[in-house]
């Protein structure tokens, strides 16, 4: 399977890429895996990933964040990520987005975290952020805080259309 890129820039101008596979591209819409074979993650995330788990992203063109699915390698739900997000830009060999610093997490048992607001408040205070985006993060934070549930049975849906048959 080819290679398919997700291509993060973080605030601060650097870039992350990470390889995935692309399970699904639509109008607007892409859906990957990424394999962690070693486990782990980012940095103090809430939840233990153990080695061969499975990340889906979500990416949507139009919306102010992204989600991620995460599967332990038994197929069980772990957690999930939301990004802030802004200038997605989806095509055939990759997905690219500007990161808006805040992020949340969806644990089982339907427990919403928050990660990273006093570093969100930061660049916008400092102005690496821009006016507009601070208006796309806040979006966005309204969205998954008042619609997460809905999103994620979304997810749900997506992912037994065009990942299921894919689980390997």
């Amino acid at each position: 399977m080819d290679v398919y890129l997700e291509r993060k820039v973080k605030p601060d101008g650097t870039v992350r890429e990470y390889p995935t596979e692309l399970l699904h591209l639509g109008r607007g819409f892409a859906l990957v895996r990424f394999r962690m074979l070693r486990g782990g993650g980012p940095p103090d995330i809430p939840v233990a990933v153990p080695p061969g788990s499975v990340s889906l992203g979500y990416f949507w063109a139009r919306r102010p964040y992204n989600l991620y699915r995460w599967r332990g390698p038994d197929g069980g739900l772990l957690a999930h990520r939301f990004d802030a997000v802004a200038e997605v830009a989806i095509g055939s060999d990759g997905v690219s987005y500007r990161d808006l610093a805040l992020d949340w997490w969806v644990l089982p048992g339907d427990v919403l975290l928050e990660e990273d607001r006093d570093e969100f408040e930061a660049l916008a205070a400092s102005g690496a952020l821009s006016p507009r985006d601070r208006a796309a993060a806040l979006a966005a934070d309204r969205e998954v805080h008042a619609r997460y549930r809905h999103i994620l049975d979304e997810a749900e849906r997506l992912e037994a259309r065009y990942a299921a048959r894919e689980r390997a």
